[in-house]
């Protein structure tokens, strides 16, 4: 899929709000049963200078696997592989991105229409309220897989227009494989149990106790 290269100019200022996100650790199996469903669509980087590409599906998965697979080493995934992919476009449209030309440099993903963002994720947890806080980053805080977002208003970049977000094929995919493959997550804090919205995949179960950053910090999974 070829992204045009354009201008502010040209384009206009696109916007999203009303935010509708999902924070899961999915085994690696699981979110390639997620792709599968997704096929066809495309993975763009959105931060930093890019060149343009694409990312393929199949190098996304496995730099995923290679994360999960240190955790079930008990290791914390490098932060330079977590940064190859810390913020990514899923589309299936062209007009949905565009390229911002850095002259000698490369250059800027712009969005130009809702697109299915993803994120590298991690979580905090409070004792003080007792409350676990996704995308929070701080030396306390613990890597949770990914975050999946799509606005539910948006603003269209070149009328200002603000429109509703209809039916989209990607989103409504990936909204329907977190119910089927995920769940709540059981956390369990000084004998206190929390299910919280972040959500473990169901075949992760097996393996989740092996989190290094969890038992550290005196947080466990009910069940396991």
């Amino acid at each position: 899929m070829t992204l045009r290269i354009s201008s502010p100019e040209t384009e206009g200022v696109y916007q999203g709000s009303k935010w509708i996100k999902f924070q899961v650790l999915a085994d690696p199996d699981e979110l390639a049963l997620l792709f599968s469903r997704l096929r066809p669509f495309s993975i763009y980087p959105l931060t930093g200078i890019v060149d343009g590409h694409s990312i393929a599906p199949e190098s996304f998965l496995a730099e995923y696997r290679s994360w999960i697979e240190d955790l079930k080493a008990g290791k914390i995934p490098d932060d330079r592989s977590l940064r190859k992919i810390l913020a990514a476009a899923f589309i299936d449209d062209p007009e949905a991105l565009w390229l911002q030309e850095i002259p000698g440099k490369g250059y800027l993903a712009k969005i130009g229409k809702p697109v299915l963002q993803v994120q590298a994720h991690w979580f905090s947890y409070s004792e003080e309220d007792r409350v676990f806080r996704p995308m929070s980053m701080g030396l306390k805080s613990v890597f949770w897989g990914l975050q999946f977002s799509y606005p539910g208003i948006y603003q269209d970049a070149k009328t200002m227009d603000l429109k509703e977000v209809q039916d989209e094929r990607l989103f409504e995919t990936m909204r329907l494989w977190v119910r089927e493959s995920t769940r709540a997550t059981p956390f369990v804090v000084a004998g206190q149990r929390t299910n919280s919205p972040i959500r473990l995949g169901k075949a992760a179960f097996s393996w989740i106790g092996k989190h290094p950053q969890l038992a550290s910090q005196g947080i466990f999974i009910h069940g396991c």
